[in-house]
């Protein structure tokens, strides 16, 4: 098992002179993300920040855009629900990325005008969000405990409104303001804890970014919020009208070309775990999860993390 070198300078704590201890955390978490496919550019935040969870937090992620292979050959519900039943059948999570589509679409199913994203329509597999909410409410309002559901958004290009009303009794985490305790939460380790408080080295919001993952991720949320700042009128622009889509008169100009684009999507060592460093008495524990490499790889074919 490959795990970080540690040095005690490199600690932060009141007792960073002392000897610290280090704590292996044994199982590496899965998390499968729920989001809507709102713009190009809201798309490609989606995909860095699974580069920075795989890349940085040494989290297994699945991703529909990153299993498409065996996602054509089960559909969509069924991809779904068996990642679903997995997930609750362990301690892994589920993360639900609100944006203002995610909002439009749960409001669609409780009765509103049904809504047809242009990334949606241009994508080969579809609207999966509304499928997911599908399956994913019911067992959410019914849970005795919300442990298995993070919901979350990115604060600078979305903001709390865009939450889905079932998901306003659970915590609402502010990314990357609070990415940190989110992490812990994908860890189930307590933040807090009697007589100190952990906190997980490069993962703070003024942290984050100092990684290429998470650099890359920075500079996607930015890219989105300054087109939004340009174009006000994004989302409604983004939305194609219900005969459009049914009669196929979608611009070729709108075809999504990340099928032949190649990207760099940053890969953790197979194995490897994040390590937990506790100082002794006081009152800080450190979680070390250094980068490890970058490989080019293509978006269309790439395999997801994990067998089935």
């Amino acid at each position: 098992m490959i795990t970080s070198i540690l040095d005690p300078a490199d600690i932060t704590s009141t007792a960073a002179k002392e000897t610290p201890e280090g704590v292996q955390v044994q199982e590496r978490k899965r998390v499968l993300i729920i989001y809507s496919l709102d713009h190009p550019l809201y798309k490609n935040i989606v995909l860095k920040l699974c580069a920075f969870l795989m890349a940085k937090c040494g989290t297994e992620v699945v991703l529909d855009l990153l299993d498409s292979a065996n996602l054509g050959v089960l559909g969509s519900v069924q991809w779904l629900d068996w990642h679903r039943e997995q997930i609750e059948r362990s301690s892994d999570k589920i993360l639900i990325l609100c944006s203002q589509g995610v909002q439009a679409k749960w409001r669609a199913m409780c009765g509103d005008k049904r809504v047809f994203l242009r990334e949606d329509v241009n994508s080969p597999l579809g609207d999966m969000l509304t499928p997911a909410l599908s399956l994913i409410v019911p067992h959410f309002v019914r849970s005795a405990s919300f442990q298995k559901y993070i919901v979350a958004y990115f604060d600078d290009v979305c903001s709390e409104e865009h939450v889905p009303s079932p998901f306003n009794i659970t915590v609402r985490f502010k990314l990357m303001k609070q990415f940190e305790e989110l992490f812990f939460r994908i860890l189930d380790i307590e933040k807090h804890e009697p007589g100190r408080v952990n906190y997980i080295e490069g993962l703070a919001e003024d942290e984050y970014y100092h990684c290429p993952s998470g650099g890359a991720l920075k500079d996607a949320i930015y890219a989105f919020h300054a087109y939004q700042l340009e174009h006000p009128h994004w989302f409604k622009d983004e939305l194609v009208e219900e005969s459009e889509f049914l009669t196929g008169k979608i611009s070729a100009k709108f075809i999504d070309t990340a099928k032949t684009t190649t990207n760099f999507i940053t890969y953790y060592v197979p194995g490897s775990s994040p390590q937990i460093i506790n100082n002794g008495n006081p009152l800080h524990t450190t979680l070390y999860m250094p980068e490890k490499f970058q490989i080019p790889i293509s978006l269309s074919n790439v395999q997801a993390p994990y067998n089935y």
